[in-house]
């Protein structure tokens, strides 16, 4: 005999026993203060000029509205700028990592000459533009105060996406961002790098243009503008981004896509604005070339053995964005057990999303792990380098962030989540969490030539107006910890409340709740 399959309203069940099943409990909407307090804690956790690059991001910022008085101001030359000079000062400590923060002076005075900025076009404006909003000649409170931004930005974004987004899509959208958070993730989106978008945008515009797909009615405009909106953030910040963006819209297109109808009419528009703005923003943005030039012109050729040495390499770019890479400017390297710790969280949501693979899943997965392993193959191709130069894990990340994604659709999260695997993951993932907080924390502090459990003991370097180093740790990692345990209750919360004529569906079929010919679960 074979199993009743559930499908939907129209089933036996009444429809208000559903709505008690997919009514988010309480704590759960504790989970993005939750992850606003741990990303604050980590823009409280390097000094101003951490972030990679920002000898040529904050330069940029502070002249993202154009000249200013004060902020940025005309030079000899087309490119050059005066800028306060703890711009440029706040670098001090790059490459250096037994060199605490302390060489940077906030309080200097006076502008100073730069050439290397983003005058010439080579990023897109909009993050520069965004950020200069807050850039004023206290650096120090400036710097902070992008940080925050863009940490509510992050957080804000995805909580109004995840509300949108039908139950079924909601678990890849959380299982997608923390399963990539750390360490790099965490350090980079609440940081003056415009890869904090990127990052915003490769989590949100294939999932919500997904749902939008597979959605009608207002839940279908609403996520529709979403998913322009986050196309905008990402290629505003990044060229790369744009292109990420495209990739997620075809992702979507293939999982969500079963036959074309006049219910598909608005998807199709928003994707045609998204790829319209997407390209507009990679043609206007100079490095946007880069796929075709690479990233350091004229290096010498690459030979057969070192092409095939990177294609067999391109995994320590994974693992890197995961604490096998340092954090900063290359220089903050994470214990070897947040690398593990990270890493294996990563692996093990993949080994439990492809439990089951429709065939259009299947499609959009293989296509998102030729993407992760091709794009940084080409682009050292093109760059003529070898694994661990020029390209860098962050340029990969949100391809892993989609990757993901894609691997945690059709995913029931009481039968796969629930228990041991949730709890194990949270713990690997706070513990790993903790040790990178406290480790680049004490890089900076200090240099990592001083340990010590404390990460403020014997400072050198901390934050004129902040909680001390050991409150922003103890914050963090609570805060981090606290999310799962929310997750854990909700996931009990949510199979103790289903019927038991649901429950026991659940647990005899793979066909227990309505699928879309896609073979994503219905809600």
């Amino acid at each position: 005999m074979s199993a009743r399959v559930y499908r939907g309203p129209q089933d036996t069940m009444p429809f208000v026993q559903l709505k008690r099943i997919t009514r988010p409990g309480l704590l759960l909407s504790a989970v993005p203060v939750l992850l606003f307090l741990s990303l604050v804690m980590w823009a409280f956790a390097s000094p101003a000029g951490s972030s990679p690059d920002d000898n040529f991001h904050l330069p940029s910022i502070w002249c993202g509205l154009g000249d200013r008085e004060g902020l940025c101001e005309p030079a000899q030359g087309n490119d050059a700028r005066l800028v306060p000079e703890p711009l440029i000062d706040a670098s001090c400590y790059a490459f250096a990592p037994e060199q605490s923060g302390a060489c940077w002076d906030s309080d200097e005075n006076g502008l100073v000459l730069v050439e290397r900025l983003n005058t010439g076009g080579l990023y897109p404006p909009l993050f520069y533009g965004t950020m200069s909003i807050f850039a004023s000649e206290n650096v120090e409170a400036s710097v902070l105060g992008m940080r925050i931004a863009n940490s509510a930005l992050f957080v804000g974004f995805l909580t109004v996406v995840f509300i949108a987004l039908p139950r079924r899509l909601r678990v890849p959208l959380v299982i997608s961002v923390l399963a990539t958070a750390v360490p790099l993730g965490f350090f980079i989106i609440p940081s003056t790098n415009p890869t904090s978008w990127t990052l915003l945008s490769a989590a949100t515009v294939w999932v919500s243009f997904l749902g939008a797909l597979t959605t009608t009615g207002r839940r279908q405009i609403v996520l529709s503008v979403l998913a322009v909106v986050a196309t905008v953030i990402g290629a505003g910040a990044r060229a790369d981004a744009a292109a990420f963006a495209v990739f997620g819209l075809l992702l979507a297109c293939v999982v969500g896509v079963q036959r074309l109808s006049r219910s598909l009419l608005l998807p199709a528009i928003a994707a045609a604005v998204g790829g319209a703005i997407s390209l507009a923003f990679y043609l206007s943005a100079g490095q946007g070339g880069a796929v075709v030039t690479g990233l350091a012109p004229d290096q010498v050729p690459l030979t057969l053995a070192q092409h095939v040495g990177n294609l067999l390499e391109i995994p320590t770019l994974w693992t890197g964005a995961l604490g096998g890479w340092g954090l900063g400017w290359l220089d903050t390297i994470m214990p070897g057990s947040v690398t593990v710790m990270a890493s294996s969280v990563f692996f093990g949501a993949i080994a439990i999303g492809i439990h089951r693979l429709p065939w259009r899943k299947t499609i959009a997965l293989t296509l998102a792990v030729a993407a992760a392993w091709g794009v940084p193959f080409v682009l050292l191709a093109q760059t003529q380098a070898v694994v661990g130069q020029q390209v860098q894990p962050r340029y990969i990340l949100p391809l892993l962030v989609i990757l993901i994604g894609v691997a945690a659709l059709d995913v029931d999260p009481v039968r796969s989540w629930q228990g041991p695997r949730l709890l194990v993951a949270g713990i690997a993932l706070t513990v790993a969490m903790g040790l990178a907080l406290h480790t680049n924390i004490r890089r900076y502090t200090t240099g990592i030539d001083d340990r010590a459990i404390d990460p403020g003991a014997r400072a050198e370097w901390w934050w004129s107006v902040a909680p001390s180093p050991l409150i922003v740790l103890l914050v963090g990692v609570v805060s981090f910890a606290a999310i799962f345990a929310a997750l854990e209750i909700e996931l009990r919360r949510s199979s103790a409340t289903a019927p038991l004529d649901l429950r026991r569906r659940s647990t005899t079929t793979h066909g227990a709740r309505r699928r879309f010919p896609s073979g994503i679960s219905g809600s």
